[in-house]
């Protein structure tokens, strides 16, 4: 059987793209973009596609066309190409569409973020002391109950005395961020979980300790500077409800969202090596880091 792939040149927006090896397009940041294929790549088996962004294939985008979410229009010189595979009796044949390279004009990234989704900055790193930043995102950081400033140690021993009794406010009335920063929403979690994640252990990727990567980037970011479209989420435990026990210490990772279940349970995304968990629900007694956004 003899195989046969045909991919023309791929097109952004109304914008023809030539026979060049690479176009590259301003686009309007912030805002829905679509790539567009002019001619449908042919073989004489089904072909299929799998569209890339930096080199990274992007979860979902196996169709002829591709629309950059607005959550991810932003960046400068962000490379995108398609590729199609036909598969024949013997062996694959894989052909990559010519590069689109598009600046995204309009839009800053705040500073202190490396991952904006749907126009939500994500800090860099957990909250250590009430109001400040960790000084490295890979650390293990201070706990908090819902709706209290008290940051309880990050290792043992526990300190200060640990209070068993829920807040059972409605809302975080307290603000364990710095000015200008709060807890995400739990939707705000769905829509972080949605960016996708990678799990690392401790000493894979510059991390120092086991956790996971969040963002369009997960797979290929490395801790400390290689961090553009991604956070980094330690597997840092909690600490239990009932005496503030230190517990699952490299094996679970928690953060307190800002939207309460009932009045004795908070929800709070949670994580394993194995699962990501956006909508967790805990009693409001336990403590978790706080992670903040703006």
């Amino acid at each position: 059987m003899k195989k046969k792939i045909i991919l023309t040149a791929v097109a952004a927006a109304v914008i023809a793209v030539g026979a060049r090896a690479q176009t590259i397009i301003q686009a309007p940041a912030g805002q829905a973009f679509t790539i567009i294929n002019n001619v449908s790549a042919s073989a004489v088996t089904e072909v299929t596609y799998q569209w890339y962004r930096d080199n990274n294939p992007i979860s979902g985008a196996t169709k002829e066309s591709y629309t950059v979410p607005a959550a991810q229009a932003y960046g400068d010189n962000v490379a995108f190409y398609r590729m199609a595979t036909a598969q024949e009796c013997a062996g694959v044949a894989e052909k990559k569409s010519n590069i689109v390279t598009i600046t995204f004009t309009g839009y800053v990234i705040p500073a202190g973020c490396n991952l904006v989704i749907s126009g939500i900055c994500w800090a860099n790193a957990h909250i250590d002391e009430p109001n400040t930043f960790a000084a490295q995102p890979d650390m293990n950081t201070k706990f908090y109950q819902w709706n209290r400033l008290t940051a309880y140690s990050a290792s043992e021993p526990l300190t200060p005395a640990w209070n068993a009794t829920p807040d059972s406010s409605a809302t975080w009335t307290v603000n364990p961020c710095p000015q200008n920063w709060r807890l995400p929403s739990s939707d705000e979690y769905r829509q972080l979980h949605n960016s996708s994640s990678t799990w690392v252990d401790a000493g894979t990727r510059g991390a120092s300790i086991a956790g996971r990567f969040y963002g369009y980037n997960h797979t290929s970011c490395t801790l400390p500077t290689n961090m553009n479209g991604c956070v980094f989420f330690p597997a840092s435990g909690y600490r239990s409800n009932a005496n503030g026990a230190l517990v699952y210490r490299g094996i679970n990772g928690t953060g307190w969202s800002s939207t309460q279940v009932s009045s004795a349970n908070g929800y709070n995304l949670s994580f394993s090596s194995t699962n990501s968990n956006p909508a967790d629900n805990s009693s409001k007694a336990y403590g978790f880091p706080i992670r903040c956004v703006r």
